[in-house]
């Protein structure tokens, strides 16, 4: 099997939510046309996680998010690839001949097992009411926002995120929680288009003085996760379906979890 054959066949999942000529679901690095003998699955291709796959004998890897510091992945622009360590970490990739293939448009709406139902899974949620390509409602039987928000806590703290930021009143009853899909889940997302007494938002898609002034100012409960860790379980899943559809080819998910530590005082 080809890596170029697996990017056929993760093109063949898309039900028409793809735009095939602007999808970042392409290639990064390394030739199609290479026999695959292991594949990384993994959220970001950090270079010390590109180091681990092959380290497993991984010639593969499948990434969900940018290579290369920027979404598009963009060689000429200019900035980007001005960066100290930039052209170290493109040199270093190329001369190991490792194939990068990345898995965003289509997983992130991938139905059932995709980044935001396993998101939905993952926090308990099950009885859906809105759906969009990137946001949903569920209905929950009645909680306060508080509750839900030490609920959202325990289910995030076995990915490495020790607690999750709260904005608004922590008494609101609450039976319809919204949810998002990565760095395009914020508060202004929800609230222009779905009723929800709560928005489950992510830490990349948040911009403080205004989300967070809005959630203030219209008491709207606010629960920030992080980005890598909403979408960590949906990468775990996206491995277990590789593995069950190519058994004859090792595939190895490899966890990243939160991408920040939170540092208290001594004491």
């Amino acid at each position: 099997m080809k890596a170029v054959d697996l990017l056929n066949y993760l093109y063949s999942l898309d039900q028409g939510w793809m735009d095939f000529k602007t999808t970042v679901d392409t290639f990064k690095s390394g030739d199609p046309e290479t026999e695959i003998s292991g594949i990384a699955v993994a959220w970001q291709s950090y270079t010390a996680t590109i180091k681990k796959a092959l380290q497993l004998g991984c010639n593969v890897f499948i990434t969900h998010e940018p290579t290369f510091y920027n979404h598009y992945d963009l060689p000429d622009d200019g900035f980007y690839t001005s960066l100290p360590g930039y052209r170290e970490k493109k040199k270093f990739i190329e001369e190991s001949g490792l194939v990068i293939l990345r898995c965003h448009d289509l997983w992130d709406q991938m139905p059932g097992i995709g980044i935001t139902d396993t998101w939905a899974k993952v926090l308990g949620l099950e009885k859906i009411i809105h759906r969009s390509a990137y946001y949903q409602v569920y209905e929950i039987p009645e909680i306060t926002s508080g509750d839900f928000a030490r609920r959202v806590a325990a289910a995030v703290q076995p990915l490495g995120q020790a607690g999750v930021e709260f904005i608004g009143p922590l008494d609101t009853p609450v039976q319809r929680v919204g949810i998002g899909t990565g760095a395009i889940s914020n508060l202004f997302g929800y609230a222009s288009t779905y009723e929800f007494d709560l928005a489950v938002c992510a830490d990349d898609a948040t911009v403080q003085w205004q989300d967070g002034e809005y959630a203030t100012d219209q008491q709207i409960p606010m629960i920030l996760v992080n980005h890598a860790v909403s979408e960590e379980m949906g990468i775990q899943s996206l491995a277990r379906h590789l593995q069950a559809q190519f058994p004859h080819i090792p595939i190895h998910h490899i966890p990243q979890g939160c991408t920040y530590r939170l540092i208290t005082p001594p004491g």
